[in-house]
Order: structure tokens, then C-alpha cells, then sequence
């Protein structure tokens, strides 16, 4: 079957989505292998993902996801238990479905046979947690040509594994009763009936009492209620019967209990079977449908299979009313019921896919309204006309909301990041023969999709070198007298108009000696530099560096490091390292929310136009020509008896003239300290849309982009944090 672009790429989204909920509830499964609900997220994502291949005619993910799946029913079955070879083989089938349903990959030819047969070898043993087999242990088993065989030497082994185990029951009664609004807009009831007559005999009761009259019925709606009772074959047993309801939103939906084998051919209507109250209304009782003669009573085990809900219970023992008292509510709902599945609805959709590059082509547009909005408010100011003046107002305003909207709209928490590395930490823990434990924090921080989708390689590279490089071996670590597994924490926190990052490893730290021995080796700095340490630590990202001895596949190249503080100038974020010798490394990345668009404070210093990220902005407070002390090196002022430093921009840019008689020190605070900037006016706030300086410029020390006023002229927007540092090492 040919499939379009649109349904191939909706089929590569839930690919993505399915392997990683899969990655995730392994990694999770590792650390409580008792706990049933990530056996069953396990079972749910394999069974999803080889359904929507199967639909794609995908035979060997097909095959492979069929072992898999397998496996942890007989996990879900209590037949397996939770093992690092059961583990290691799920995780080694996650990666081959990932490289088998990559984009433009031939999953015939990215087939894996070994692994198939690593399946099938789990398949054909068992591995019990608690009990052991009656008979001798069977060893290894070995792949067999005939599959009956191993079928019927399995059974043996569950027969001695679980010799006490009652025989699978071959009548099922069940209560199956959709509660949720707008069921049918999700699911069809009669498909799921479908499903329950292939595994055997079914008989069919359908109650109708609750099915409003025409005006108030809602065809989303399910009103039903079904008595079911199913009868199979001696191999059936209750996971593939549970399996058909597997998809439900409310698994309280359906109720299944074992019924009597003998049961009566002819399924009655117990007496709970009366009519539902309305999700629309409060119905009140109505008096039950009366059995068929030929119907016996109900069997104790059926009854109570009813799902537990109150009003129903209210029902079964209530009085009989007259018909015409139950069908009033019906026909005349309040309002306020008529609210409340419209209000169900609107919960159960929370989320729209949306394609990212019209997110992006949105932002575009925002960020030209913005500038469209800057010429209308100065246009206004300077017609100086009160009906202009109160539109470009009431504009701003609006596009204000709308700037915030749309900038929500890509904020993502990291934590969709952070889930990605606990598999490569634990990989890698797993080649070097060391045991270390991820810790993730602040995962709900949120930060742009454009920063996040950036910040994947830095931290990937970050992480591998603590991890080669930082945590010792376990015995290095248990001579040092610590713990024998290390520990890298992983965390994020909003810090102004900043997320902060922050990589922590408790491993043999860094000496800022042997860096910088190392940098003078390869030439990298000149055998008479004097560095602080932490510029030492800083030489780790320079091109080429690297204090390994040898080269290894995970460091040694002296390029990872490199491509980190490349990537961080990208983002116009900061990085930070702290180690100590023995303790271990603190290493702190700062990132701005967004790459779009900022509030600014606008000033001027000379001729030019400058923007100061608001969110550093603290005060602003007037100077002087004689303000502070007047040198330099060392120019502060008083500020509510603190002593602030300050800088001249004139004097940072080298600008020609004297500055005016009375100045602006706009006082900015940043990782903690506070210093100010000194220019001749302060023009005021305004949201800036920020363009890069492109390639032709680069660079600039204190500068981290451009942006247009409303006017049409050009603003540079300041980097305060590296602005004050050049400043601070030209005055050393």
C-alpha cells in the first residue's frame, strides 16, 4: 500500500514518541524491576509500535517487536522475571528499531538475525524469582528446528515451575460500561466486541435504559452498557483477554471475573444492570429490565463483577419510580450538566502537533510586528495626536500579549533533554566498567525549542567527559575512601532572564597545574603566562586540547570540549568550571530564554544606540561629571551605602567627546555581583527583536547582537557579563 509524505511523517513522529517511552520505562525498570506499571508501559509502547509497523507492511520490526513483546508478557504473566539479560536484550532491540525505522533506512537491510535469535533463545527458557522447578534445571537452550518441541518443552517446565497453579478459566463474565464523554469520537465499543469473538464464544446483552431521548443525546456518547460472557478454548488465558481493553482511557470502564464452567448457556441481566446516571445529568432510578424466564440467577461470581460506582449501587436498592419520572431529566438536562462533558472534552485535548517550522515562521512574524509596533508608538509620540496616541497603545499591548503567547508556545521543559542522557550515562558506565548514577533536577525548567534543540551535543560531550574523565574506577573510589558508585548530577533553574545548567561529578577533580603543563606542551600558551585557575580550567576548550594519554573511542582527540564553548557562543551563553582535586567538577552553563525576542532598556552613549537586556537591569541612578572617584581602574559610586563599580561605554568603545554634564548609571546585576554602566541618556524600554551580527562581523567582545528601532536605524545590544570582564582584564 502506497502511504503519503504526511502519513509517513505522522507514522515517523509516533515512531519516535513509542521508542522513547520505551528508552525511558526501561531505564526506569532497571532501578524497580517489581514495579508492574513499567511493565505494562513496556508492553503498551511494543505492542503500539508493532502495530503501526504492521500497518506498514514492516515484517521484520514486525517479527522482531512480536519476541519482545512476548517476552514481557510472560513478565506480565509472572512466568520471567525482571534480569540485566532480559534488560540488556530490550535495550539492544529499542536500538534496533530506532536504526531500523530511521528515515530513508531499509529495515530488511538493518535487520538484525543474532539479535532474533537472542529473542527467541529468552523465549524458550524461563526465569522464575521465586520458585524453582520441580524437576533438574534446564540449561542453556539452544535454538531447535522444531518449534513444537520447544513449545511443548516449555510447557513441561511451567507444569513443574507451577504445579499448584488452577487451570486457566474458560468462562469470563464481563461488565464493560464506557463512562467517558465523547467515548465513540476515540473508540468503537463494537470493535473491541469484535475483538473478544476471536478468542471464543461471546453472548451479548446490551443495556439501553440509559440512552437519553433524541434532543439530549450527544453522539460522542456511549450510553450502554454491555454484559458479555465469553467462553475459549483450554489455552486462552486472562492477559490476552485483558489485552483487548489494553487502550482504554478509564481501565474502570470494564470489569473481568472468572465464571463457573457450567455456567447457564443463557446470560442473564443482573440486577446492577440498571440504567447508569447520565454523564450530561443526575439520571434517578429506574426500575431493572426484568430477566427472561428462561434465565437462571446470576452466578455470585458475576454480580460481582458490576464495577463499583455509587450511583449504581443507589440504584439496585432504590424503589422502583414510574417510567415517566426517569425519562423527565433526560429530555430537559440543566445547564450545568450540559456544561460538564463539554468541560471533560476540553480536558481530554490538551495538546495539538504542530509542525516546528511554523512555529518558527510565527516567531518571524511576531518579531516584525514588533518592530511595525516600535514605528507606531514613535510615530505617535511625535504627531503628538490623542486618538493616535491611544491606538499605538492599545497595539502595543496587544502585541505585547501576543510576543508572550507566541514565545510560551516554544518553551519546552528540559527535562525531555535530560531523559535522553540516563541511557548514554548508563551505556557508558557499562563500557568502562563503572557504576554511576544520573541525577536529574529541575527538569520542568522550560527554555526555548530552539535553545534546547542546540544544547544536545554540548551536554552529550560535557557528560562524557565527566565520565571518562572525572568518576574513577570502583576501586580508585574505594581507596580514595568514597563511595563505590560516582554520581553526576544534572540540573537546571530559571536565574533571571536566564537558565542556569549546572553539571556536578563527584569524581578526582582537575589540577589546574597539569592543564596548564599540558597547554604549554602543544603550544597553546606561551611557557611565561600567568593564569588564575580558573583560566587553566577555561584552556580545556581550546582547539585540540586534551590531558588524555591515549586515545580511546569515547575522548582523547582534544575536539569535544572544543565543540562545546563553540556551541555555547552560538547561544550567546556563558561557561564556567570549578574543580577541586579530589572533591570534583562544577561546571555551569548560563543561557538567555530565548533567541527570539527580549525586553530591552534603550540608551545612548554618544551618537550610537545601545539595548541592555532588561532582566539584568536593577535601577538606574544619575552621575556626575565629578561622580566616583575619577580614576580608571577603580571607578565606583555609593549606592544606599553599597559601593557599586561602574564603567564608561564611552570609554569601553573608545567614542570621541566629552560626555555630558550629568550622566545614567544603569546598575545591572549578573552571577551574583552588581556593577554599572555609565552612558549619556536612557531613552527608555522597549521589546527588542534580536538579529544576529552574521558571519561577516562575528564576534564581537561585549556585543551579542543587533536589533532595529523604529526608526529604521540600527541598535547593538550589549553582552553586560563580558563587557564588564574585558573591561576588568584591560585594567589588570
Amino acid at each position: 500500500m502506497a502511504f503519503d509524505a504526511e502519513t509517513r511523517a505522522l507514522f515517523q513522529e509516533e515512531v519516535a514518541e513509542n521508542l522513547a517511552e520505551l528508552d525511558g520505562a526501561l531505564l526506569e525498570l532497571e532501578k524497580n524491576p517489581r514495579d508492574h506499571d513499567l511493565i505494562d508501559r513496556i508492553f503498551r509502547a511494543v505492542h503500539t509500535l508493532k502495530g503501526a509497523c504492521d500497518m506498514f507492511g514492516l515484517v521484520q520490526v514486525v517479527a522482531l517487536a512480536h519476541d519482545l513483546e512476548s517476552l514481557f508478557d510472560h513478565v506480565r504473566g509472572g512466568w520471567r522475571r525482571v534480569s540485566k539479560e532480559l534488560l540488556d536484550a530490550a535495550f539492544a532491540a529499542k536500538d534496533r528499531f530506532a536504526a531500523m525505522l530511521a528515515e530513508g533506512a531499509d529495515p530488511e537491510a538493518e535487520a538484525d538475525p543474532a539479535l532474533a535469535q537472542r529473542l527467541k533463545t529468552l523465549l524458550r527458557t524461563t526465569d522464575m524469582p521465586d520458585e524453582e522447578p520441580a524437576g533438574p534445571a534446564p540449561g542453556p537452550a539452544t535454538p531447535a528446528a522444531d518449534n513444537s518441541q520447544d513449545d511443548a518443552e516449555l510447557a513441561a517446565v511451567l507444569a513443574g515451575i507451577l504445579p499448584e497453579a488452577p487451570q486457566a478459566p474458560h468462562v469470563w463474565d464481563i461488565v464493560f460500561a464506557p463512562s467517558d464523554p465523547g467515548h465513540l469520537s476515540c473508540s468503537d465499543p463494537l470493535a473491541l466486541l469484535d475483538e473478544l469473538r476471536s478468542l471464543g464464544q461471546v453472548e451479548t446483552r446490551c443495556d439501553i435504559n440509559a440512552v437519553p431521548d433524541l434532543e439530549a443525546l450527544d453522539p460522542t456518547d456511549c450510553r450502554m452498557r454491555f454484559f458479555l460472557r465469553l467462553t475459549t478454548g483450554p489455552d486462552a488465558n486472562a492477559n490476552a483477554l485483558r489485552d483487548v481493553f489494553l487502550f482504554l482511557d478509564n481501565p474502570g470502564d470494564v470489569t473481568i471475573t472468572p465464571a463457573e464452567a457450567d455456567a447457564p448457556r443463557n446470560l442473564p441481566v443482573p440486577a446492577a444492570a440498571a440504567p447508569r446516571p447520565s454523564a450530561q445529568a443526575p439520571q434517578p432510578a429506574a426500575a431493572p429490565q426484568a430477566a427472561p424466564p428462561a434465565a437462571s440467577p446470576q452466578p455470585a461470581a458475576a454480580v460481582a463483577a458490576t464495577p463499583p460506582a455509587p450511583a449504581t449501587a443507589q440504584t439496585a436498592s432504590a424503589p422502583a419510580t414510574k417510567p415517566e419520572a426517569a425519562a423527565a431529566p433526560q429530555t430537559a438536562p440543566s445547564a450545568e450538566a450540559k456544561a460538564a462533558p463539554q468541560t471533560a472534552k476540553k480536558d481530554a485535548m490538551q495538546s495539538l502537533r504542530v509542525d516546528a517550522g511554523k512555529l518558527d515562521d510565527l516567531v518571524n512574524l511576531v518579531g516584525e510586528l514588533v518592530i511595525a509596533q516600535a514605528r507606531l508608538t514613535q510615530l505617535a509620540g511625535s504627531l503628538g495626536q490623542p486618538a493616535l496616541t491611544s491606538v499605538a497603545e492599545e497595539i502595543e499591548r496587544l502585541s505585547n500579549e501576543l510576543r508572550d503567547n507566541t514565545l510560551g508556545i516554544r518553551m519546552l521543559p528540559i527535562g525531555t533533554t535530560f531523559s535522553r542522557f540516563r541511557r548514554l550515562v548508563r551505556d557508558l558506565s557499562s563500557e568502562m566498567r563503572k557504576s554511576i548514577e544520573l541525577v536529574t533536577e529541575g527538569g520542568e525548567t522550560e527554555l526555548d525549542k530552539t535553545v534546547i534543540e542546540q544544547l544536545n551535543d554540548p551536554l552529550v560531550h560535557l557528560l562524557r567527559n565527566s565520565i571518562d574523565h572525572g568518576i574513577e574506577s570502583p576501586q580508585d573510589r574505594l581507596a580514595a575512601g568514597k563511595p563505590e558508585a560516582g554520581t553526576i548530577i544534572l540540573s537546571a533553574e530559571h536565574a533571571g532572564g536566564e537558565v542556569v545548567l549546572t553539571i556536578i561529578d563527584d569524581g578526582k577533580g582537575m589540577q589546574a597545574e597539569r592543564i596548564r603543563a599540558k597547554a604549554v606542551e602543544k603550544g597553546l600558551i606561551p611557557p611565561d603566562a600567568r593564569l588564575t585557575d580558573g583560566e587553566c580550567f577555561n584552556l580545556i576548550f581550546l582547539p585540540g586540547f586534551s590531558t588524555a594519554d591515549k586515545v580511546t573511542s569515547i575522548s582523547g582527540r582534544g575536539v569535544g570540549m572544543d565543540v562545546v564553548k563553540r556551541s555555547m557562543d552560538a547561544l550567546r551563553g556563558k561557561i564556567d568550571v570549578q574543580s577541586e582535586p579530589g572533591k570534583g567538577t562544577r561546571i555551569t552553563i548560563r543561557l538567555p530564554l530565548t533567541l527570539a525576542i527580549i525586553d530591552g532598556l534603550q540608551i545612548k552613549a554618544g551618537e550610537d544606540q545601545y539595548i541592555i537586556p532588561l532582566s539584568l537591569v536593577e535601577e538606574c541612578v544619575e552621575l556626575s561629571r565629578d561622580g566616583g572617584d575619577g580614576t580608571r581602574r577603580g571607578r565606583t559610586i555609593q549606592l544606599r551605602g553599597e559601593i557599586v563599580p561602574y564603567i564608561r561605554l564611552r570609554e569601553a568603545f573608545e567614542m570621541e567627546g566629552l560626555p555630558p554634564a550629568i550622566e545614567q548609571v544603569v546598575v545591572t546585576r549578573f552571577e551574583g555581583e552588581r556593577a554599572g554602566i555609565a552612558v549619556d541618556q536612557v531613552l527608555g524600554q522597549q521589546q527588542t527583536v534580536i538579529k544576529s551580527l552574521g558571519n561577516y562581523i562575528g564576534s564581537v567582545s561585549g556585543i551579542s547582537g543587533a536589533t532595529i528601532n523604529g526608526d529604521g536605524t540600527m541598535s547593538l545590544i550589549l553582552d553586560v557579563p563580558s563587557l564588564v570582564a574585558s573591561v576588568k582584564r584591560s585594567a589588570a
